[in-house]
């Protein structure tokens, strides 16, 4: 059905054209004609150029005649093309639910009554979508809330048997185990109520204009320790005086997030490389490391909420949740956070920032 009416439409413009092309030709032959018996009545023949500047003349003339006529006949349908194209372009921007004009039963009409169709859709999908965000949200948040209270009491159990009891090595070592595990359950439940504030925006930002450069030399060094513990090596290449306009605590957890990920993944074949430089008016923060064949398999789903790479081995402490903060954080921040496969085994995270100029701009 559609087919035949793009077919149709074909049709038509092609008819245009030759419509045009008729007039076009008949008023060349008037034009052509009418000068012919010009120097026939006056018994005159003209020098070569004056034939020439004729002939143009004429062509000339005839080729705006069929611009015009085309123009003429196309205008309506023009203006149609136009506004569709126009309002498609609202609708990609994100105003979905937007809907066109319809007028006639032409193939443009049946155009936009798709638009309208396809508008409608696109917004009944992302309310769905948005729906099941909201429960899901919703979910965490109860799940976060029903379990610390008997966290809390657990918590509180642990403390008085620790002041009152005195404990023989072998029970001392099942409290440490017991504390242990209640206090990773204490984390993963402020992860959980962390994602949930975030992908809620229940988050305020408290933003204000910072060195970049500086807080990723001294986050380095503080983590310095632990990259030594687990014979990583660190090169660190940071373009000095570079500023942004963020939130310095939560930008903190993103990169401290990153940076614990490369210790647990990162494998001994090469050193973990941090670079941080101006590029393109934004600030470019990205890490690069060796990892494993698994983690690139899977670098697809690695900011997706409690993915875990090859977690059925549960060889890596963790609960899935670090990247999936960090993205939204990036988000909330009007930057981006992605991941990519660099040849081989070595994958790179990139945190992209919106450039901050100010009275020390930062210097290329």
């Amino acid at each position: 059905m559609r087919q035949r009416q793009w077919d149709r439409l074909l049709v038509k413009l092609i008819g245009i054209i030759l419509i045009n092309a008729l007039i076009a030709t008949i008023a060349f032959l008037i034009m052509g004609y009418s000068i012919s018996m010009y120097y026939i009545r006056n018994e005159t023949t003209p020098d070569p150029l004056t034939s020439n500047l004729a002939f143009l003349s004429v062509t000339f003339i005839t080729i705006i005649i069929f611009v015009i006529g085309f123009s003429l006949m196309m205008r309506k349908t023009l203006r149609k093309i136009t506004y569709l194209s126009s309002e498609i372009e609202q609708i990609a921007s994100g105003d979905l639910g937007r809907t066109v004009e319809v007028e006639g039963r032409d193939e443009l009409a049946s155009l936009g009554q798709s638009v309208n169709w396809m508008s409608k859709q696109l917004q009944h999908l992302f309310e769905k979508e948005r729906a099941h965000e909201e429960e899901r949200n919703q979910l965490f948040s109860n799940l976060s809330h029903d379990l610390r209270t008997p966290l809390t009491s657990i918590r509180g159990y642990l403390q008085l048997l620790e002041s009152e009891r005195v404990m023989t090595d072998i029970e001392r070592g099942h409290f440490n185990v017991l504390n242990e595990k209640t206090a990773q359950l204490e984390q993963l439940l402020d992860q959980l109520m962390d994602v949930n504030r975030l992908y809620s925006s229940q988050v305020t930002l408290s933003k204000h204009r910072m060195n970049i450069s500086l807080l990723t030399t001294q986050l380095v060094h503080e983590m310095g320790p632990l990259f030594e513990e687990a014979g990583s090596r660190v090169s660190i290449d940071v373009q000095p005086d570079l500023y942004i306009e963020a939130d310095q605590d939560q930008l903190i957890r993103v990169f401290q997030n990153l940076m614990s990920n490369a210790l647990k993944y990162a494998t001994s074949d090469g050193p973990i490389e941090l670079t941080l430089v101006e590029r393109d008016e934004h600030v470019l923060w990205q890490l690069c490391n060796e990892t494993t064949p698994q983690t690139i398999a899977s670098i697809d789903h690695l900011f997706d909420r409690t993915y875990r790479v090859d977690a059925s081995r549960g060889e890596t402490p963790g609960d899935g949740l670090g990247l999936s903060i960090a993205r939204q954080i990036m988000l909330l921040h009007e930057g981006m956070l992605t991941a990519y496969a660099s040849g081989g085994n070595r994958i790179c995270f990139e945190a992209n920032f919106p450039i901050e100029r100010g009275s020390d701009s930062n210097r290329t």
